[in-house]
């Protein structure tokens, strides 16, 4: 089953150019570490598709039941009933291999500065989450999924905590904010790695990598920019004092020229 997911996924790659593997997100050379959906998840994939084919079948049965008790335009609803059958029959293979494809084709990628989670099969979705943002990280595991041993690893970032920071558009939907490890066997393995590494990105102050702040400038350039500051401040004290004298000499020149009587 694993070699024939293997072979379809090396198919739809080159028909569909997607890369095997996706690019690592930033982080230190050597602190990558990537994790893939557990062979229990494709099978949890496969009960929900053998379900879905189940509930298309038993309409296709009471379709064609009802076709058979109808006398106007029996020609018409029998040729509707048989291309409803072959319709049935063609969703039937591609779903499938869609279904072993999009197992074969996830990947969730961790580095000690961010992480990135690439899903999908016709549609290709990446998301990439960096630790300064990630605010929560739990674990998901439904009635089945506990059966087979495997759950869902939900991240958390900024603007992720739902209520009235969610947009409209997410209702609904899976939230922009939150990136999912889907169908893993060690998700508490995964979720360990993300906070010690989170833990150890956090104490080391580290930020965006195109943020310089202030407290990781190089001395001479800390220096200089508080030098600047202090100048540019002093600068405007005078402008100030400047603007003050000149409308007080105004205000006494006015005053010099107003006739005697007012």
């Amino acid at each position: 089953m694993l070699s024939f997911a293997s072979g379809l996924r090396s198919l739809v790659a080159r028909g569909l150019k997607v890369p095997p593997r996706p690019e690592p997100p930033a982080g230190a050379p050597g602190s990558l570490r990537s994790f893939r959906a557990s062979a229990s998840y494709l099978k949890y994939r496969l009960v929900q598709w053998g379900l879905k084919q189940a509930a298309a079948v038993w309409g296709l049965i009471v379709g064609l039941v009802f076709v058979t008790q109808i006398d106007a335009f029996p020609r018409l609803f029998t040729a509707l009933e048989i291309f409803a059958w072959l319709g049935f029959v063609f969703q039937l293979v591609f779903s499938l291999i869609v279904v072993f494809v999009d197992w074969d084709l996830r990947w969730y990628l961790v580095t000690d500065r961010s992480l990135r989670i690439r899903e999908g099969v016709g549609k290709v979705t990446e998301k990439t989450q960096s630790f300064a943002n990630i605010q929560n990280l739990s674990i998901r595991r439904g009635p089945l999924q506990r059966l087979l041993g495997i759950a869902d690893l939900e991240v958390k970032t900024a603007g992720g905590g739902g209520g009235q920071g969610e947009s409209k558009k997410e209702i609904g939907k899976e939230s922009l904010h939150s990136a999912f490890f889907r169908g893993v066997d060690n998700a508490e393995e995964i979720r360990d790695v993300i906070l010690a590494r989170l833990r150890r990105f956090r104490d080391a102050g580290l930020g965006d990598p195109d943020e310089t702040p202030a407290s990781r400038r190089p001395p001479a350039q800390a220096e200089a920019a508080e030098a600047g500051s202090a100048g540019l401040e002093g600068e405007l004290r005078q402008a100030v004092q400047e603007l003050v004298e000149a409308a007080k000499s105004l205000r006494s020149a006015g005053r010099r020229g107003l006739p005697d009587h007012l």
